[in-house]
């Protein structure tokens, strides 16, 4: 079974990407919300058939797994705060209203975060579908309360509206809906982010993982952003690369002291060290803060499976734009 029978299935982002930037650039509308030129296309949607695939290996378009995995990993850490996030991406500080948070696009804040001490949405989801697996209702809600959702003059407002996730045939499937995404800019990280939690789901249920589906109002280009397409489109795709499956989810934890460290500076002796699939990530971001030197169990021939998604000297990542 598959999540969604309508939509165009790829088995993997690199597939996705090519179809998407393909499309828009053949078919797609001219349109200049806020004044900026775009190419887009209405109510375009597609299936990632294996969600594990969901990193970009298109050296063209020089994706950054460490942005992906921080990003992740601020979003499951419930946190708004710019320099987090900003430490990843510098561009995030353009959407900030005060400097210091972000209050449009941190969608972990609204999953994990508990700010009237009631349970979080992750763990109210978790209830729906261990009670009723067959449960229509096990939606998470990214959207900020009106009226600032709808203020034009808002630096961020949230892309995502609701991510679903249908447990049928013993496997977790996820379809997530966007007011808004750019192929360039947003959609190889957000597909990045919302499959994991789709795979972190599936893990904290005891079931396997089904596809991903992903639907948007509109799926766009920057007009600043053909002469990039146009090289991606004009290269070659790698064989597709799928990540391990998700082992040890405890060792979440453990993974989120092993960024924190990282990102802020801290002795990395004293922590303790994550396992198997979580320890590999905390590589990767190793590596790339050069926190590695020295360390034999950091250095690049430890980051496990992922030295054909990381591209040398990738320079500035590109971060989310609504």
């Amino acid at each position: 079974m598959t999540a969604s029978a309508a939509l165009p299935s790829f088995h993997s982002m690199d597939a996705v990407q090519r179809w998407a930037m393909e499309r828009i650039m053949s078919q797609g509308r001219l349109s200049s919300p806020r004044g900026r030129e775009t190419l887009e296309l209405l109510a375009a949607g597609f299936t990632l058939a294996d969600p594990r695939r969901r990193c970009i290996t298109n050296r063209e378009r020089r994706w950054s797994l460490p942005l992906a995995i921080g990003e992740f990993a601020w979003h499951v850490s419930g946190s708004d705060e710019l320099s987090f996030i900003g430490s990843y991406a510098p561009r995030w500080r353009d959407f900030s209203e005060d400097g210091r948070t972000i209050r449009g696009s941190c969608y972990g804040r609204r999953i994990f975060g508990t700010p009237d001490g009631t349970r979080s949405q992750w763990a109210l989801l978790k209830e729906i579908l261990r009670e009723d697996p067959m449960s229509r209702r096990a939606v998470l809600n990214f959207q900020q309360e009106p009226p600032e959702a709808l203020r034009s003059d808002s630096l961020d407002t949230a892309c995502a509206t609701v991510l679903q996730f249908l447990v049928r045939d013993g496997r977790v499937h996820a379809i997530a809906y966007m007011r808004s995404n750019d192929v360039v800019w947003g959609l190889p990280y957000d597909v990045f982010l919302f499959t994991m939690l789709q795979e972190m789901l599936a893990c904290e249920i005891g079931l396997d993982i089904g596809t991903y589906s992903h639907v948007a109002g509109s799926l766009h280009v920057y007009a600043r952003h053909f002469s990039l397409i146009e090289r991606i489109l004009e290269s070659k795709d790698p064989d597709a690369f799928s990540m391990p499956p998700m082992t040890d989810l405890p060792g979440l934890t453990d993974f989120l002291a092993w960024e924190r460290a990282i990102r802020t500076g801290q002795s990395l002796g004293s922590l303790q060290a994550a396992h198997g699939f979580w320890q590999d990530l905390a590589n990767v971001l190793c590596i790339s803060s050069n926190r590695g030197e020295g360390n034999a169990a950091l250095r690049p021939a430890a980051i496990g499976p992922y030295g054909p998604v990381l591209v040398p000297s990738a320079g500035p990542a590109f971060g989310s734009s609504a």
